[in-house]
């Protein structure tokens, strides 16, 4: 119902309540009173605002939804995630929500791989003066799961619910895998220093081995989202361990390179 019944008026970006045309500035209340409002003349409380719809370019206007169903899916699981409700809280009608993502499926897909990207700009800054290759790798991994943990809801479905079978979302983990695997093959190379390009069969061998430390950094990571009470600083440390111990087991690997990751390096 209407709380300030308003006269009526035409208006090309009002909404409907009962039998009323309102702009989409009014409060409007989610029921009608009861009797015991009415005997005391006073309506229902339960009420909500509608947010003013404000002129964006198409580029602002996604980013400003990304933004909102990063919020709303971190807090809530996304069976309970309504598209109304996005289009209601960022005030735009369903239409033009459906026009940007042809459903929540979509929507959601977009969040996380506008999260991903975040994420990896996040955990793939340059390393600081003094900073090891092992020290850099396991800040990364606790990054990525310090994220999860302040998203329980958005990283549950994204990597151990919905996750696990859309084929979107899965492209989505891949592509990071993907952009993880040249940021650690750079960061080898640096600590190489001579400039000197890697025997093909020795890159090759090396591209394997960091593909599938990916793969198991990333389930370990997934891990803890079901697990949350494991130790994210001891995982972080045994991911880290992991992968230069790979590397420097990378048959013919140059010495320049396996004595940095040694043992006693770390």
């Amino acid at each position: 119902m209407l709380v300030d019944r308003p006269r009526r008026l035409r208006d090309e970006h009002a909404m409907m309540v009962g039998n009323w045309r309102v702009p989409g500035q009014y409060e409007v209340c989610s029921g009608f009173p009861g009797v015991d409002d009415l005997r005391k003349g006073s309506a229902s409380t339960i009420c909500s605002m509608r947010t003013p719809r404000r002129r964006l370019s198409p580029d602002d206007r996604r980013a400003e939804l990304l933004a909102l169903g990063a919020e709303v899916f971190g807090q809530r699981p996304y069976d309970e995630v309504r598209i109304d409700e996005i289009a209601e809280r960022a005030g735009v009608s369903r239409a033009l929500m459906y026009h940007y993502f042809p459903d929540k499926r979509a929507f959601f897909a977009a969040v996380v791989k506008g999260q991903a990207d975040q994420l990896f700009e996040t955990t793939n800054t340059p390393a600081t003066p003094g900073q090891n290759l092992f020290e850099e790798v396991r800040g990364g991994v606790l990054a990525y799961m310090q994220y999860h943990q302040e998203h329980p809801h958005a990283a549950w479905a994204a990597y151990v619910g919905l996750g696990r079978s859309d084929p979107v979302l899965l492209g989505i983990d891949d592509e990071a895998k993907d952009r993880q695997m040249e940021h650690i093959m750079s960061r080898v190379m640096e600590v190489d220093g001579s400039g000197n390009p890697l025997d093909p069969i020795v890159e090759r061998d090396l591209r394997i081995v960091i593909h599938g430390w990916l793969a198991l950094t990333f389930e370990v990571c997934r891990q803890r989202i079901i697990h949350p009470d494991t130790d994210a600083g001891h995982l972080s440390d045994t991911c880290a361990h992991a992968l230069l111990d790979a590397i420097i087991r990378v048959d013919n690997i140059p010495d320049r390179l396996a004595k940095p990751m040694a043992a006693d390096q770390r």
